[in-house]
């Protein structure tokens, strides 16, 4: 490959990524207030394409880089815990390996081109330590989703390791700002003291998964083996 034809490669990527992120963000603070965004819940949640339509959106959003921690609170807004953590998950992990792959087919190559082997010692890293070091990095909730979605797919991470790290690192955090969307919204709709102690226990979950990674580590969960293969101790 050509330096010219990996800029262009690398020029539209970069236009996707600015496109989902400037013009998807900026529609939707045009159009959205707070009574349209509560009716749009309330006429989702009794709509029953509204189901398979969020797991599409959540999929294609999360590839053209937007939120998605905005995509999974809006899931457990409109489904409630159950359906929306399902939901959630599964276009989480499709949207996730639509951005993986995305980078991968646009963004590779022309790094390739323009680093050559310059890369190899980050290709090594990611060979070898990528399951491990992936996970960690999912589990912390102020990593952005989407950056370590790209970023993944400009190395040579392997998608398997990719999507399984993926799958396991997403479900806590997942789980939680699900739980947590859902809390907020009965509490709105009924000031009940079940409803507020709901929103608490939302809260200090969403404040310990932040110590997921580091306690993992210290227990010896989250390991890289001598040889240099990553590997999670039961």
């Amino acid at each position: 490959m050509t330096r010219v034809q990996a800029a262009l490669k690398l020029l539209v990527l970069v236009a996707l990524f600015a496109g989902g992120w400037l013009l998807v963000p900026a529609s939707a603070r045009e159009r959205v207030t707070l009574q349209g965004a509560t009716a749009l819940v309330e006429g989702l949640r009794h709509a029953w394409w509204a189901g398979p339509a969020f797991v599409g959106t959540y999929t294609l959003a999360a590839a053209l880089n937007f939120s998605g921690l905005v995509l999974t609170l809006l899931g457990g807004a409109v489904f409630g815990f159950g359906w929306g953590a399902l939901l959630n998950t599964l276009g989480a992990n499709l949207g996730a390996t639509a951005a993986f792959w995305l980078a991968r087919r646009l963004g590779r190559d022309g790094l390739k081109a323009f680093f050559g082997d310059r890369l190899a010692g980050l290709d090594r890293l990611t060979e070898q330590a990528g399951f491990a070091w992936l996970l960690r990095l999912r589990l912390i909730p102020v990593v952005p989703f989407n950056l370590l979605n790209f970023t993944s797919g400009l190395t040579a991470l392997p998608w398997r390791t990719y999507a399984a790290a993926t799958a396991v690192g997403i479900l806590p955090g997942t789980l939680i700002y699900t739980f947590f969307a859902d809390a907020i919204l009965s509490g709105s709709r009924e000031a009940t003291r079940g409803a507020f102690v709901r929103v608490l226990i939302a809260g200090g979950l969403l404040v310990l998964l932040s110590f997921v990674p580091t306690l993992a580590r210290r227990a010896g969960w989250l390991a890289v083996r001598p040889s240099g293969d990553p590997t999670v101790r039961p």
